[in-house]
């Protein structure tokens, strides 16, 4: 028995150290995992829990608000909302269960009044509640059932979105629905902000536009977007056990940082006035790879305006415009293949022409070229020179020719320049030689960017191995190519007194006052040129204008200097040539206050840059000057034809008392009617008439009297004037400098072959033809 005793007690004590040891393996486990969790990996585990004890939601900052020059909102942000779902919490059941279960809420008198309300507001009981919610919420929403559905079906998540930037509106609808359904735990709204430019298509290139996620995809809000966007905030909420909110004060919430406002040089006015007559050049020139203008301040470097046509709506950038949609729409491939061409015509819309591009500057190069002879003393603007119409290069396969293919016969170099005359403009390069051309080329800023605060732009592209070939066409702006925004800035420094300056789109900050935080100083890189060379350059851009191939980019009352151009693509192949028609105008030429580029490249018809891009930049600068407060100067007689008297208002005057006071104004008069009072006139009360214009006064009620409007396209000034002041009409010429001028012929007219009332006042645009080649 004591052995048994004895061996029982051993049994007893190996399986007490059998458990033991287990007990202590398990202590060991329990430590490491504890040491995992506490030391090793603390961070990960404590995420973890406040994950799962807390509700994060991000609130969106602000946007900053971007101002034209004069703190007019040109890109406004506005409260919208992100709407998404928790689909942990729907509850996998069918309708009809879902609203037995919520009556289970409602005292018994109430039951019966809250299932009829909640069988109104459930139409199908069939589906489940996250059919239910995918179903409304695309209704609201426009997003695909399927998708929402797919989201409902990712039940760990507690946080999926269904549509960012839904406008409050909508969102306003979508709570009315969640509140008569019960589903305030499973439909949540997050605060937003969403990007709106109020005036839609206008400064598109600059401005860009942001994404869906608010961050800036293109132009000023993609070059600004570390001062634009801001510093988001977020909501902390706690959950209980259940993973519900709990109340308020377990809330915690930090501030969205709103983004830096900033004010821009663009001027709208001057803005909408550029991308006027640009779109008009446009349609009217249909030039099959766009039009492109700049407006720049010639001595800070801002730029007032700037646009590309066509262009495109910033409130809706993914759609395209009317002529690359018509290319989509003829587009013959694969899905995957019309995806793709899609998305290269979004991007080709969305390219700034005047700094994303490279072209050949042509004759307005030829600015360029005389301040480096002029400023070595390699010549002077008297000297002579002989032009026979061409000029032979050894190592060039043909003659150079001249525009004027008979020759200008002798000209001084300020006539050359004011003629564009391409034989001297070799023999010049040859004084240069090629070392001292591409120093200045350089000195001008050409073999670098520009450095303007916007995105995307390009390098312009020289000779490999520049020679003396080469040298004779760059001479006048052939076979190498620049950005029009880094030949701008050269020509703003041969007209400003030399000084190259940094081209620049901000003008300053702005603080929440509206106030100037830190403005933009004027960058001025170097002076390239003396102001002597400069104030040459000056003078024989004002010949240009007045007797020379700038002729149409003259402004009656203003002193304009102007430098056309017209290039030949010649990287495009084939027989057929393709043009870029340019012109820089400068005004006032005698003291520069604003330079004007304009590109036409590969307009249908006539490509001259006299012809096509001149009178655009006349155009643009007769609005722009008046609007800047430089005042006109008119010649003696002209303010008359120019300006005119306005027409007084007639309406209850007597006859008499109405011929005198139209007599008086200069003017003549017709009566129609045999009345004793005017009961009507034409032209109406405050239109302006040149002297001798006709004032129509009606005695008696009834229809005005009509006639037809004669076609004066390609008449003379004094044939249009003729012609429709014998139909009884009056006349307005929108470029009296230009009518002027020998060979001046109505290019534009309103109203033509169309039956309008007596008197009606007929505008008319001329146009140069002659001697206007560049």
């Amino acid at each position: 028995m004591d052995e048994r005793i004895n061996a029982g007690k051993i049994g007893l004590y190996k399986r007490i150290r059998v458990i033991y040891a287990l007990m202590l393996i398990v202590c060991a486990l329990l430590i490491g995992v504890l040491a995992n969790i506490q030391l090793i990996n603390y961070e990960k585990y404590q995420l973890s829990t406040v994950d799962q004890y807390t509700k994060e939601v991000e609130i969106s900052a602000k946007r900053g608000t971007i101002y034209d020059c004069n703190m007019k909102p040109l890109a406004v942000s506005a409260t919208v909302e992100r709407v998404f779902i928790d689909p942990s919490k729907i509850p996998d059941m069918t309708v009809s269960e879902y609203i037995e279960d919520k009556l289970t809420y409602f005292e018994e008198d109430e039951v019966e009044a809250e299932r009829a309300r909640l069988n109104e507001v459930f139409k199908d009981k069939s589906i489940t509640i996250a059919q239910d919610i995918a179903n409304e919420l695309s209704d609201y929403l426009g997003v695909d059932k399927e998708t929402i559905l797919k989201k409902t079906e990712m039940t760990k998540r507690a946080d999926e979105t269904v549509k960012n930037q839904v406008e409050l509106e909508v969102t306003a609808k979508i709570r009315e629905m969640i509140k008569a359904k019960y589903y305030s735990k499973y439909i949540f709204f997050a605060e937003q902000t969403k990007r709106y430019y109020p005036y839609g298509s206008l400064a598109s290139h600059v401005l860009g536009f942001t994404g869906t996620d608010n961050v800036g995809l293109q132009g000023v809000e993609a070059y600004y977007e570390s001062i634009l966007q801001g510093i988001p905030g977020k909501t902390i909420t706690a959950k209980n056990g259940r993973g519900d909110s709990m109340s308020f004060k377990y809330e915690t919430y930090v501030s969205a940082q709103d983004g830096t406002d900033i004010m821009l040089t663009i001027d709208w006015t001057i803005q909408h006035t550029l991308e006027k007559y640009l779109e008009k050049a446009l349609s009217e020139t249909q030039a099959r790879n766009k039009v492109c203008g700049i407006i720049m301040d010639v001595n800070t470097g801002g730029i007032l305006a700037m646009a590309t046509m066509p262009d495109f709506d910033l409130n809706e950038p993914f759609v395209l415009d009317g002529d690359s949609a018509a290319k989509l729409e003829e587009f013959e491939g694969t899905d995957e293949e019309k995806t793709k061409f899609k998305s290269d015509l979004l991007y080709s819309m969305w390219k700034n022409k005047a700094i994303t591009e490279i072209y050949e500057p042509g004759s307005t190069f030829k600015v360029i070229t005389s301040t480096m002879a002029l400023e070595e003393g390699l010549t002077n603007p008297t000297e002579q020179f002989n032009c026979s119409g061409s000029i032979t290069i050894p190592g060039y396969p043909q003659p150079i020719h001249c525009h004027k293919t008979t020759g200008h016969g002798t000209l001084t170099f300020r006539e050359a320049l004011m003629q564009s005359c391409n034989p001297t403009f070799v023999r010049i390069s040859q004084r240069i030689g090629t070392d001292l051309f591409y120093k200045y080329y350089q000195a001008y800023g050409y073999t670098g960017k520009t450095g303007i605060d916007m995105a995307g732009e390009a390098s312009n592209l020289f000779f490999t191995n520049f020679n003396t070939v080469d040298l004779a066409v760059a001479s006048f702006g052939q076979n190498f190519k620049v950005t029009p925004i880094s030949h701008l800035t050269a020509f703003a420094a041969a007209v400003n007194g030399g000084y190259l300056l940094t081209p620049h789109i901000l003008k300053a900050t702005v603080d929440e006052n509206g106030n100037v935080a830190e403005g933009y100083d004027t960058s001025v890189k170097r002076q390239v040129v003396s102001e002597e060379t400069s104030a040459y350059i000056r003078d024989f851009l004002e010949g240009a204008v007045e007797s020379g191939g700038a002729k149409n980019a003259a402004v009656a009352g203003y002193r304009i200097g102007a430098k056309t151009g017209t290039s030949v693509k010649t990287e495009k192949s084939g027989t057929e040539k393709y043009y870029i028609a340019s012109t820089i105008a400068v005004a006032p030429i005698d003291d520069p206050q604003i330079a004007v580029m304009i590109i036409v490249d590969e307009p249908v018809g006539s490509f001259y840059g006299g012809i096509v891009s001149a009178p655009i930049a006349s155009n643009v600068l007769s609005e722009v000057l008046p609007y800047l407060g430089i005042e006109p100067s008119y010649e003696q007689g002209e303010i008359d034809s120019v300006v005119g008297t306005a027409v007084s208002n007639y309406a209850n005057r007597t006859v008499d008392d109405a011929k005198a006071d139209i007599t008086k104004n200069g003017f003549e008069y017709k009566i129609v009617g045999n009345g004793e009072k005017v009961v009507g006139q034409s032209p109406q009360y405050g239109a302006t008439l040149p002297p001798g214009g006709i004032v129509v006064l009606y005695t008696e009620e009834g229809d005005a009297q009509k006639v037809a409007v004669p076609n004066v396209i390609g008449k003379t000034a004094s044939e249009a004037n003729r012609m429709l002041t014998n139909a009884g009409l009056n006349v307005s010429i929108a470029n009296s400098t230009v009518s002027s001028e020998r060979g001046a012929v109505v290019y534009r007219q309103s109203k033509a072959d169309e039956e309008v009332p007596l008197g009606t006042v007929i505008s008319l645009d001329f146009r140069v033809y002659d001697n206007v080649s560049d």
